[in-house]
């Protein structure tokens, strides 16, 4: 079987602009503007249209976004410095179900302002990353290197989970990687389940969820209750697969057994 390598930072996937007839969006002195640097999430201010668009039998309408509603900003533009930041947004990683029935245009058009938004420092930044059962990739005899079984938290409060079979048939060139939540990210995962409690506490994140999931080393802590312990180890791990492919990852532990996070890459 020959490697074919799919690029890790896919391209986001362009929707035609539909016009907002919502609430207005603000645009005020500069003062008002973010210097984004490099922040990702925001929560809307009050009820706004943002270009995010929900499916509605074989069609698409724009969705209107509640206040409070937690947002992450794809691309942004600024023609000068006088002219207010725009912004295009997409919901980020959240579950699969909820995603598979979104588009966003990816043209900045929202004006990312004070009074329009707040930006937002994720209490568990680990969500949307791609953890991987084992110690480091390993290319099988197909010439796979997504082979072992997967799994991320999503912005909405999911456990998603992927067997090894689905990471062979969504991930065989090893580089998925949850970008933004944009459609063309969004696997079917093998099973999921619905997050009670997350915290953090230096470099582990515990997360309890509801229903046991074969293939994740869940605690059990008693009836719907379940837990893991997400530690970083704070180590990389490096392996050269021949001249051509070669990976950088992440070491973490789950309850104790060893997982790690990365994508191949070609040379």
């Amino acid at each position: 079987m020959s490697k074919i390598h799919i690029k890790g930072i896919v391209s986001l996937l362009a929707v035609a602009a539909i016009g907002m007839a919502a609430l207005p969006v603000t645009a005020n002195a500069s003062s008002s503007y973010y210097n984004m640097g490099r922040a990702q999430y925001v929560r809307t201010k009050k009820a706004m249209y943002v270009g995010i668009y929900q499916k509605k039998g074989n069609t698409y309408k724009p969705l209107l976004k509640k206040k409070g509603s937690l947002l992450r900003v794809s691309s942004t533009t600024q023609k000068s410095s006088n002219s207010p930041v725009l912004a295009a947004f997409t919901s980020g990683a959240v579950h699969y179900n909820r995603l598979n029935q979104l588009k966003f245009n990816d043209t900045p058009t929202v004006p990312l302002t004070k009074a329009n938004f707040q930006k937002v420092a994720l209490k568990a930044p680990i969500r949307g990353t791609v953890l991987r059962a084992g110690s480091g990739f390993k290319e099988d005899s197909n010439g796979n290197f997504g082979n072992a079984s997967a799994f991320y938290l999503t912005l909405d409060n999911y456990l998603q989970y992927y067997s090894k079979s689905a990471m062979v048939k969504y991930d065989a060139a090893g580089t998925m990687i949850i970008d933004g939540g944009h459609r063309m990210d969004n696997y079917k995962p093998t099973a999921s389940a619905k997050m009670t409690k997350t915290t953090v506490k230096g470099n582990t994140t515990t997360v309890q969820y509801r229903t046991p999931i074969k293939g994740v080393p869940g605690k059990k802590l008693g009836a719907h209750k379940y837990q893991i312990k997400i530690t970083y180890l704070n180590t990389i791990g490096h392996k050269s697969f021949g001249e051509s492919y070669g990976s950088n990852w992440g070491n973490y532990t789950i309850n104790g057994r060893p997982y790690f996070s990365g994508i191949v890459n070609d040379y």
